[in-house]
């Protein structure tokens, strides 16, 4: 009959001659494994060096024209200090901030050598006299960024960890800044 012209032995369909044999299949699949593998290799390369978490960091940016300006690298319990001068009389400000578990600024502190206007003078804090300064301590504000438009006379220094990063001095006068911590990729091409 027309079915056993179209079908082998047993009722089974002959194999087309579009698809090779199962010898030759795997002879096929036997030859492209090393490309395979290769290829594969290559994939989690790129993926390490340019898209896995490597850490953290802490990036200063220009507001204006959204460009980095400096980056550091940061991790949950870092202290960074902004140092600065106040008003007409030059008063000397510090500010100390401590890194959070979810990397935001925790202003800790604030040193101050005197009152006037703008210095928080009743903040719900303890406060102390030392050094010729007025301490406010475990203030605990948090910030996920920090902003600023900049003096190149008054706004002077950033530390981290009491090492001097950064001196604002050296940006152009007011300067619209954004200090804010960023998750890094990739472990090429780091900073």
């Amino acid at each position: 009959s027309s079915k056993e012209g179209k079908s082998g032995a047993g009722g089974f369909a002959r194999p087309h001659p579009a698809f090779p044999q199962n010898e030759n299949m795997k002879q096929m699949l036997k030859s492209r494994l090393p490309a395979l593998a290769m290829m594969l290799l290559m994939m989690l390369a790129a993926y390490l060096a340019f898209l896995v978490p490597s850490g953290t960091a802490l990036e200063l940016r220009d507001r204006d024209s959204d460009t980095r300006i400096a980056s550091w690298p940061i991790q949950a319990g870092d202290e960074l200090s902004l140092e600065i001068e106040h008003s007409f009389e030059h008063i000397p400000w510090y500010e100390f901030y401590t890194v959070t578990d979810d990397l935001q600024f925790d202003l800790d502190r604030i040193a101050v050598a005197g009152y006037g206007a703008g210095v928080p003078a009743e903040m719900d804090v303890p406060t102390h006299i030392e050094g010729g300064l007025v301490w406010m301590e475990e203030i605990h504000s948090l910030f996920p960024t920090l902003h600023w438009i900049t003096s190149n006379k008054y706004m002077k220094t950033f530390t981290l960890n009491g090492t001097e990063i950064f001196d604002f001095r050296t940006l152009p006068d007011a300067s619209r800044v954004e200090a804010k911590i960023i998750t890094t990729r990739g472990y090429l091409f780091r900073d």
